[in-house]
């Protein structure tokens, strides 16, 4: 938020994503991908995981599988079922890239928010001009 209410473009905000990527640019997972591991860790299940985020299962499927091939490391651990069916959990490792990521989201948003304070003060001292 560029200032509080009343002040000129108080209702302006600076809104930023992360991701990781190849060298030739190609994304290997983003907020959609970390959204999905955190639901898996909730539900147990990459079906319920997908319903949620609503993407198909194969596309989540396809998520895990193109991370998993580019980090080196399974993500996940999956457990075939019986009558209550199977489960897909997080690996570990998948549980500790997704406090990795937490930890990495809160300390940007944290200099984030001091970096956008200086550029809209900068903007509200063009404007004054």
């Amino acid at each position: 938020m560029a200032g509080h209410k009343g002040q000129p473009y108080y209702d302006i905000f600076l809104r930023y994503e992360m991701w990781l990527e190849t060298v030739e640019k190609a994304r290997i997972l983003d907020g959609e991908g970390f959204e999905l591991l955190l639901d898996l860790e909730q539900t147990g299940s990459l079906t319920a995981s997908a319903r949620n985020l609503g993407m198909s299962y194969r596309k989540a499927w396809g998520l895990l599988h193109d991370v998993e091939l580019h980090l080196g490391f399974n993500l996940t651990e999956k457990r075939r079922g019986g009558a209550s069916g199977g489960r897909t959990l997080l690996s570990e490792k998948g549980r500790q890239l997704v406090r990795a990521y937490n930890s990495l989201r809160h300390e940007t948003d944290i200099a984030m928010k001091s970096i956008a304070k200086v550029f809209f003060n900068r903007i509200n001292e063009i404007n004054s001009l």
